[in-house]
Formats: structure tokens, C-alpha cells, sequence
């Protein structure tokens, strides 16, 4: 009788503890299942921009045979440009302008991607003096890390300091971008890098400058809600010639950064040259 109790007993507790088991299985599973639908459900959707912001260029007007690309149409001509930072070095202006270069949109500064220090591109005044000495018309462009609304008028504010003794005749342009795996940037969402954008925008155009974003063919369209920017602020595109023949890019912007290892006299490395369509 004993030993048939101790039976009874050590089956009790191993049905028992497969019962607690079971539950806690079934426990883990719901709050697994609970986090991938709560993951699935933060997934932003992507809404296609309006079609009515479709551009209307016909690349079979490009003249594309140099390194100097030329488009006209009835609507639009343009005009040719390259950007440049302390990466290009010392420059020749003079030869820059010789060469044909008409624009120049160069670096003001950046903030750090992982700092979120405000700096000053090193070669920034020597371009700025050297284009404008040359005859070239100027725009600036600066490098943000912005987090918040508040840093991205920080950055405004600081470009603005930074151009008040220049003559600027073009686009004072945001640029964001991905640099690495401790960018600060990774903590924004799609609604938050737009607001970034708009925000440095708004304050750059309250002080009568033409404001412009920055991104590749794949960060206006998917890291940025541009239908929410593209009433209000033009578009510089960057899709490189060497793997397309036209902009990746289907919506509406005014200029094209179409080569990232452009040569050109005056500057010993390679430059991004750039075409600004203009409407007639």
C-alpha cells in the first residue's frame, strides 16, 4: 500500500509540473505573439506621393555626350554646377570657372553623427571667397544630424550666421543622410526625419533664402514623406550616371547630382557635378 501511494504521488506531481509547463508555454507564446503584432503594426506604410508631382522632363532632351549635361525644352534649360567640402581640397576657382562651372553649392559645416556637435566645414570660407572671387554663384549646403525640431533650427540658425557676409544666389540646401551603425539619426522614424527637413527649411526661408533637400533617388522615396514637404520646398536629387541613364527619381526636383567622380580643372579629386533645371 506504501509503496503504490509513493506511485500515485510521483504521477500527481509529473502531470502537475507538465500542467505548469504548458502554461508557461502557452504564456511566452501570447507575449511572442503579442510583440510581433505590436512590431507588425508599427511598421509605417509608405504612401505613394501624389501623382500630380510626377516631373515632366523628357530625358531625350539631355545632351549627356560630356561631362557637362545639358537639357532643354520648352519649359525648363539649365544650368551646370558641382558641390564641394574640404574633401576636394585646395581648389582653383579660377580654373573651376574657366572649365564652365557656373554654380557651386558648398558645405557649410555638419553635426557630428554621433557627437551632435556643430562644426565648420574646414575649408568652408576659403570656397566661399575663392568661388565668389571667380564669378561663381554660390549656395551652401549643410550636413544634419538633427534629433529633434529644436536641433534642426539650431543648424538653420547656425548656417545663417555662417552665410549673413556671402552672397547667395542659390539654394541653401538640408542635407541628412545614414552613415554608419552609432548614427544618431537611427532613433527617427519617417514622420520625424520630415520634420527635420521642414523645420530647417521654414527657418531658412523665413530669412529669404531658397531653401532645398537633399537625398538619393531611395531617400526621398522612402526615408522621407516629401508629399509632405514638396508644396513647400524643391528637391535636389542624387542618381548617378554610371548605373542610370536618367534620375531614379519619378517626382518633382530642380537639380540632379548625376556624377560623384566628376573631374575638373582646378580641382585635383573627384567632385559631384550637378545640372539645375530651370524653368524659362
Amino acid at each position: 500500500m506504501v509503496r503504490k501511494r509513493k506511485k500515485k504521488i510521483r504521477v500527481g506531481r509529473i502531470i502537475l509540473l507538465a500542467g505548469i509547463a504548458a502554461a508557461i508555454i502557452i504564456a511566452v507564446s501570447a507575449v511572442f505573439s503579442s510583440c510581433i503584432s505590436r512590431s507588425a503594426s508599427s511598421l509605417e506604410p509608405t504612401p505613394t506621393p501624389d501623382p500630380r508631382y510626377l516631373n515632366s522632363y523628357d530625358w531625350s532632351n539631355l545632351n549627356a555626350d560630356s561631362d557637362i549635361y545639358i537639357y532643354e525644352d520648352d519649359s525648363y534649360t539649365s544650368r551646370y554646377g558641382i558641390d564641394v567640402s574640404f574633401h576636394q581640397g585646395v581648389i582653383d576657382w579660377q580654373k573651376v570657372k574657366a572649365s564652365g562651372v557656373e554654380f557651386a553649392i558648398i558645405r557649410v559645416g555638419y553635426r557630428g553623427y554621433e557627437s551632435g556637435i556643430l562644426n565648420e566645414d574646414t575649408k568652408f570660407r576659403a570656397n566661399m571667397e575663392g568661388a565668389a572671387a571667380a564669378g561663381i554663384d554660390l549656395g551652401v549646403y549643410f550636413f544634419s544630424s538633427a534629433i529633434t525640431r529644436e536641433e534642426a533650427e539650431e543648424e538653420a540658425a547656425y548656417v545663417l550666421n555662417e552665410i549673413k557676409d556671402y552672397s547667395i544666389t542659390c539654394p541653401v540646401v538640408y542635407d541628412m543622410e545614414n552613415v554608419g551603425s552609432n548614427d544618431r539619426i537611427a532613433v527617427l522614424d519617417l514622420a520625424s526625419r520630415t520634420e527635420m527637413a521642414a523645420a530647417f527649411c521654414a527657418k531658412i526661408k523665413a530669412a529669404v533664402y531658397e531653401p532645398m533637400v537633399y537625398g538619393s533617388a531611395n531617400w526621398l522615396s522612402t526615408m522621407l514623406q516629401t508629399w509632405n514637404l514638396q508644396d513647400s520646398y524643391p528637391f535636389w536629387v542624387a542618381s548617378y550616371h554610371q548605373t542610370v541613364k536618367d534620375p531614379e527619381y519619378p517626382y518633382v526636383f530642380e537639380m540632379w547630382q548625376y556624377d560623384n567622380t566628376g573631374t575638373i580643372d582646378g580641382i585635383d579629386k573627384s567632385v559631384d557635378l550637378n545640372i539645375w533645371l530651370k524653368k524659362k
